[in-house]
């Protein structure tokens, strides 16, 4: 299954300004680790089953005298032979609109593709297309990545704020609260049992790379959570008690599977003090 979502700022405005010179541009584009998250070390490679996400700025809109800029996205997804898989009926442009508070007309936003953990490894092209409906204006952004064969993993990797449940960014103050969330995949299951065994532990290190504490974080997954889709999502509570620039190092062990293969990753988050 694959979903669009779009983020905007709603405000009320009237009569439009000069329209700017040429067509919509895409600038900034990256794929990220999740929304509002750092961009991924692997730009253009993709497990199936994880969230392709890509931000980017939208640049040359044209915008109300109060800074109001209204547009429309819509997403659709090829394979490589330039066959459409979705939307499977004709593309249908998502309203929205972005309020420019700071002055200017670069609107930060994003799209994605939920992709299936069946989905076959190759490559496929992501297209995103922008209508500025001020001036009329049109924008293509075309990313082409590739699906890689499905491996033991760590995938979909996001913050949230802890009281709230809304997207976080990797930046917060001492005394926030926040979740680190992620999905185990593709994990031995036993067949009899159901059950697996993995080893998963959390290492803050700080600005030096040394960690913060004498032992890292440990749980295990014992039983599955998606047995079928040997998924399993991991919910990590953060709440930093004093500011800086440290890295979570996330690594996974599947002790039932030959010569226990081991996944890592690393994921920063800033500490800063109000000002």
């Amino acid at each position: 299954m694959i979903a669009l979502a779009l983020i905007s700022f709603l405000a009320q405005a009237q009569g439009p300004v000069a329209p700017p010179e040429g067509a919509v541009e895409f600038r900034n584009v990256r794929a990220t680790m999740g929304l509002l998250g750092p961009a991924r070390k692997d730009q253009d490679k993709f497990q199936p089953g994880e969230l392709i996400l890509y931000s980017f700025d939208l640049a040359n809109l044209q915008s109300t005298p109060e800074g109001l800029c209204r547009y429309a996205l819509g997403v659709e997804f090829l394979d490589s032979k330039g066959a459409i898989l979705f939307p499977k009926e004709e593309m249908r442009l998502r309203e929205s609109q972005a309020l420019c508070p700071l002055g200017g007309n670069l609107v930060p936003t994003f799209a994605y593709a939920d992709t299936d953990p069946d989905l076959k490894p190759g490559r496929y092209l992501f297209r995103v297309k922008v209508t500025d409906r001020l001036s009329g204006r049109t924008g293509t952004l075309e990313k082409s990545f590739e699906i890689v064969p499905r491996s033991f993993s760590l995938i979909r990797l996001s913050w949230m704020y802890a009281t709230s449940g809304d997207t976080a960014p990797p930046l917060g103050t001492p005394g926030q609260g926040f979740l680190l969330t992620f999905v185990v995949s593709q994990f031995t299951v036993d067949d009899k049992s159901g059950r697996s065994d993995v080893e998963v532990t959390i290492k803050v290190l700080d600005e030096s790379g040394k960690p913060v504490a004498s032992k890292p974080f440990t749980g295990m997954i014992t039983v599955p959570e998606d047995e079928a889709r040997r998924f399993h999502l991991i919910r990590f509570p953060f709440q930093p008690n004093r500011a800086g620039q440290f890295t979570l190092e996330i690594k996974a062990t599947d002790r039932k599977a030959a010569g226990m293969p081991v996944t890592t990753t690393r994921v920063p988050f800033s500490v800063v003090e109000p000002r």
